[in-house]
């Protein structure tokens, strides 16, 4: 399959992030930029809803489950807004058409930009992402298939029910397996789609509610959003090749239209087009988005959502003071920053984070060097990106003009405090600033772009508006025609302006947009999860095992992508979860099934038919290697029989203990 064969595909997946919440949002009354950014946060709420909804009753998770919650939903929301559609409860005009036909065709240069990032940083729409992270989301999709249960409850343990569930955010499997069900697409196509749609749509369409609430109806403002939105490559590209962090940039790319709504209901919004009423029923919506998508996405959008929050409160407290109420607006914000303390304190504390705190990743560099990488847009050691990193300090110079960006300058700053401090200092004490984002630098950097995207369209929009008026200074026009001339050329001078940024910066910065994708999906050979000689064993022994057979093997030599790849579960689904007593003792001693009883029961207990081993080395140096030393080539060692062989890929029978359950 090639990148043309793969755009129905995009396609569905688009459908099914906007039409669900399409419904709702046009119901509600919202129209235009607001209608379509919020659809997919209500789309992907709904979704991963449904997932956790249908593991708790019971009902296999499938494309009809999901299509009847949503008409079920959207039959709710009709209700209620028939009900209050007297109510000022939903008040916000719609935008002017040509606002909004501005708005959307500046996205059509930000979808071509973005495409040809993905095809060139990704060979083919079934290439495998050849790091750590993908053989957990590929087998969770594996997963998905094989039990038709989609929960974040569950998915973290594929379904053994001898270890403790936890919760893990599938809201990116939920969709992904959606994908697959509805296009017959493979594993690695579906996710890698999913994703592209992420970073190409949702990641523009949410940055441009973030603009439209700032700057109103500024045409010149929404016309050149999307192209900018795509320039940061922090986010959402970094994310698509480290990690790999899917399921983090799903909802990263919600984030923008959160913190939308956090301005709208703190009225730092200029010509509203959500309103407060529906902002306030939209909230919730986003928190169980964001929450299933990746929880640290709820974290990056309350701290920036801080500096809105006090400055409301602050406002309010001077209008009391002015009023002669100048103790209740103190204690008002008294008690706002203690309710901030408490749950910072709690959230820094509590053990249900503990692991993610605990994460560690060295520092690199010193703060200097990492507040410099904030400030050029080259986080994590990539290429600065000296005139889109301009614009943003032009930006912040504009804040002067546009008093709102004083808040996403503030945003802003604290974005670069958490990445200098996950960079660059990086103490047992700083965790509980950073521990939120597992103390990964990535991670923090994609906080950046939140705020960098309205801070380069503020500088553009004010470099334009310096332009413009001194164009108009200079030629002079009839004071008849003066006011209307001099209103038109900024949204002009604004696009020009980008374009000439487009022309300076080849495209802005392509080469660095594919060179952070394509190192997740370009690593040496002996990093690969699966080489051709690897499928091309799989495509051979997949009708030696039975469907209901459970296959063990050692994830780092390459086994444990036949789950993906042939569709045949195994044992050790990623490198590192947690497992049973009954697990250990196959992983530790399977080798020695032929001569000690105690792992024939365990083989036994927990059901292995099979021995599957690769001839790969996926990060040899990893210390967990010797925890799956049970898992070698047996070779004549009593209780096996050689399946299949080619190579260093070899499947065995596990012939010691009779035919497992």
């Amino acid at each position: 399959m090639n990148w043309f064969h793969a755009v129905p595909i995009a396609l569905v997946t688009a459908a099914w992030l906007l039409a669900p919440g399409l419904a709702t949002s046009y119901l509600v009354g919202l129209r235009g930029i607001a209608a379509w950014a919020l659809a997919p946060v209500t789309s992907i709420a709904l979704i991963a809803g449904t997932a956790v909804l249908a593991g708790m009753i019971g009902v296999d998770w499938s494309i009809w489950i999901v299509l009847v919650v949503c008409a079920v939903v959207t039959a709710l929301v009709a209700a209620v807004a028939l009900a209050l559609r007297r109510r000022r409860i939903f008040t916000a005009g719609a935008d002017p058409r040509p606002v909004t036909v501005a708005a959307f065709a500046g996205l059509l240069p930000a979808f071509v930009l973005g495409g040809i990032t993905i095809v060139r940083s990704i060979r083919s729409p079934g290439a495998l992402s050849e790091t750590y992270d993908a053989l957990f989301h590929y087998n969770a999709l594996a997963y998905i298939e094989d039990s038709h249960q989609a929960s974040s409850l569950t998915i973290a343990t594929f379904g053994n029910a001898d270890v403790s569930g936890v919760f893990y955010p599938a809201a990116w499997h939920d969709l992904a397996s959606l994908i697959m069900m509805s296009t017959g697409a493979g594993i690695p196509v579906a996710a890698n789609i999913v994703s592209a749609v992420a970073a190409v749509l949702l990641w523009p369409l949410s940055c441009l509610l973030l603009v439209r609430q700032l700057f109103g109806r500024n045409t010149g403002a929404l016309a050149i959003t999307g192209v900018l939105s795509i320039g940061f490559t922090a986010f959402p590209w970094d994310l698509l090749g480290f990690g790999v962090l899917w399921p983090n940039l799903l909802g990263m790319a919600l984030a923008p239209a959160a913190l939308a709504l956090v301005f709208t209901i703190t009225g730092w919004t200029k010509d509203d087009a959500i309103g407060r009423g529906r902002a306030w029923l939209a909230l919730p919506v986003v928190l169980l988005a964001t929450g299933l998508a990746h929880p640290n996405v709820v974290f990056s959008v309350a701290v920036l959502s801080l500096f809105p929050i006090a400055a409301a409160i602050g406002a309010r407290g001077l209008r009391l003071h002015r009023a002669g109420s100048t103790w209740r607006g103190a204690g008002e914000f008294a008690a706002f920053l203690a309710v901030v303390g408490v749950l910072w304190y709690w959230a820094a504390t509590t053990p249900a984070f503990a692991l993610v705190r605990e994460t560690y990743w060295p520092p690199f560099g010193t703060p200097a060097n990492a507040f410099g990488e904030v400030a050029l847009n080259a986080t994590n050691k990539f290429e600065a990106l000296w005139l889109l990193s301009a614009v943003v300090i032009t930006g912040i110079v504009s804040a002067t003009r546009f008093k709102v960006l004083w808040l996403i300058v503030a945003g802003h700053l604290a974005s670069t405090f958490l990445y200098v401090v996950g960079a660059a200092i990086k103490r047992p004490d700083t965790r509980m600033f950073t521990g939120f984002w597992y103390n990964d630098p990535h991670r923090l950097a994609a906080m950046v772009p939140i705020t960098a995207v309205p801070l380069a369209v503020g500088g553009i929009v004010f470099l334009a508006a310096k332009l413009a008026a001194r164009s108009a200074e200079n030629t002079a026009p009839p004071s008849g025609l003066r006011g209307r001339l001099r209103a038109v050329p900024d949204t002009y001078v604004a696009i020009g302006l980008v374009v000439l940024l487009l022309v300076l910066t080849s495209g802005l910065y392509p080469v660095d947009r594919e060179r952070r994708v394509a190192i997740g999906y370009d690593q040496a050979k002996w990093d690969q999860l699966a080489t051709e000689d690897t499928e091309r064993f799989f495509a051979r022994i997949k009708d030696e095992i039975p469907e209901d057979a459970l296959v063990a093997g050692n994830p780092f030599n390459g086994s444990a992508m036949l789950w993906t790849l042939a569709d045949r579960p195994v044992l050790f689904p990623h490198f590192r979860t947690e497992h049973s007593a009954d697990q250990t003792t196959i992983a530790g001693h399977l080798i020695e099934v032929g001569t000690e009883p105690a792992v024939c029961a365990a083989v036994r207990a927990v059901g292995v038919d099979y021995l599957l081993v690769g001839n790969i080395r996926f990060r040899p140096h990893d210390p967990y290697w010797n925890y799956y030393r049970g898992l070698a080539d047996p070779g004549a060692a009593p209780g096996f029989e050689l399946v299949e062989a080619d190579g260093g890929n070899k499947l065995y029978r596990i012939t010691a203990c009779g035919r497992a359950g």
